[in-house]
């Protein structure tokens, strides 16, 4: 029985790794995949866009199917998809291709994922429910300090494709683990009601096209983008009217309704969207703007991801004695000093000012986490917690899409040379300046709305 728990335990960990570290390790290399590919700033966006992208929609129905079709069956198939797409990223010989590879990387992400939550609640005989949930989240930050630090050395040593060979290799690894020590199991869900392809069609339309209105063109907006943005926002709208008379909804969107809910989803996005835009434009600061080469710009990123590990047990329990509301306004303010720091410190005191940017942003981020998750979930029924779940982590995608597109987009219009490798250093400071000066007015909007609400809450107990 104990050794049963601890290779399960170790099954979710590294599907979760797996799925964390293919999410951050491609970052560090964008600044050599523009370099080798003579790409644009807009190009390699859609290797961390379409990883995200295909996450973001897949994790939607991958449940489902898991339910219809078996969970361990599933879980192979991504793992499988996963593998051979890194494998295949290895070998692109264009940008374009290696975008469809990572939006497969992303599809079997999504499973791996989803598989480490269903695991504990298929185990949950054996395993510590709590424990195990907490597991997942430690996984995730430490596979988000991995990814950076481990990439860089592979950039050192063996270059860019290296990074998907080690990926599929540790697919590899996890596949046949789940072989070896994952039961098949019974199929949960004896419905054969169909998955809502047009939901899912219209979602996905919608991304897309918001994620491509804003990494296309180089000069600023023109007809196209404001076509696509209007395609976004019809498709989403179509999304949103068909789960309202759905049946078989893929997400609860009456729970919107509830303010509390609404407004800390768009709080979620807006700090999801700072965090990515560290993860975007991070490395092409450390590496043009600081001089740092990818190995140690590698370490230098690694920084925030450790100190999220060491401070999200502590902020969980923050929120057990003193309550969300405080925990979160804690978070909140963390995050507004560090995202200042970041637009301005770096220009003037080079490492020292970054690294104290993100010391004071990843610790936000996970008291910002404890809190808000806890007031969200706190509004949840018994029977809605794993749909208002998946909001969650949907707001929370897009807000990675957004930093990955949008902030990043901004970046490279605030910094105004293509490529930006041959930025000067004025001209990379200048953007930074403006990209992170965008966040913290963000921020204060967020804060201004958390302040407001709390304040009201408050009058109407009393």
């Amino acid at each position: 029985m104990k050794n049963d728990r601890v290779i399960i335990l170790v099954v979710i960990s590294l599907c979760v790794l797996l799925a964390s570290v293919g999410t951050s390790i491609a970052n560090i290399a964008l600044p050599v995949l523009e370099r080798s590919f003579y790409a644009t700033f807009e190009s390699v966006q859609w290797v961390t866009i379409a990883y995200l992208l295909a996450s973001t929609v897949s994790v939607t129905i991958a449940g489902k199917l898991a339910d219809r079709y078996g969970h361990r069956r599933v879980l192979l198939a991504g793992i499988l998809l996963f593998t051979i797409a890194s494998f295949l990223s290895a070998l692109a010989s264009t940008m374009s291709v290696l975008i469809l590879l990572r939006a497969g990387q992303g599809m079997g992400a999504a499973v791996l994922m989803t598989s480490g939550i269903t695991l504990i609640k298929k185990n949950n005989a054996i395993l510590k429910t709590g424990s195990a949930m907490g597991l997942i989240g430690t996984m995730s930050a430490i596979g988000t300090a991995l990814g950076p630090s481990v990439g860089g050395l592979l950039l050192t040593i063996w270059g860019w494709p290296a990074i998907f060979l080690f990926l599929s290799l540790l697919g590899t690894l996890v596949f046949f683990l789940v072989i070896t020590y994952i039961h098949k199991d019974n199929l949960t869900s004896k419905s054969r009601q169909p998955i809502d392809g047009l939901s899912v069609a219209a979602l996905t339309l919608s991304i897309t096209a918001y994620a491509l209105s804003m990494t296309l063109g180089k000069k600023g907006v023109d007809w196209l983008n404001i076509l696509l943005i209007l395609v976004s926002l019809f498709s989403g709208g179509l999304f949103v009217y068909h789960q309202t008379r759905s049946n078989n909804p893929l997400l609860p969107v009456k729970t919107f309704k509830n303010r509390v809910v609404s407004r800390s989803l768009v709080a979620n996005f807006v700090v999801s969207s700072i965090m990515m835009t560290t993860l975007v434009v991070g490395p092409f600061l450390l590496t043009i703007g600081l001089g740092l080469d990818e190995f140690n710009a590698g370490l230098v990123m690694s920084v925030g991801p450790v100190i999220s590990i060491l401070t999200g047990i502590p902020a969980g329990k923050l929120v057990d004695t003193q309550g969300p509301d405080r925990i979160l306004k804690i978070g909140l303010l963390s995050l507004l000093m560090g995202t200042l720091a970041l637009a301005l410190l770096p220009a003037a005191w080079g490492l020292v000012g970054y690294l104290l940017g993100i010391s004071l942003l990843t610790p936000g981020y996970q008291f910002f986490l404890a809190g808000n998750n806890t007031a969200v979930m706190s509004q949840a029924s018994s029977h809605q917690e794993g749909m208002i779940a998946g909001i969650l982590n949907l707001s929370r995608n897009l807000g990675l899409i957004t930093g990955s597109s949008v902030m990043g987009a901004l970046f490279s219009v605030s910094v105004a040379v293509q490529p930006i490798r041959e930025a000067k250093h004025a001209e990379l400071f200048f953007g930074v300046r403006i990209t992170f000066g965008v966040g913290v007015l963000l921020l204060v909007l967020v804060g201004i709305t958390s302040w407001i609400n709390s304040s009201s809450a408050d009058v109407s107990h009393q």
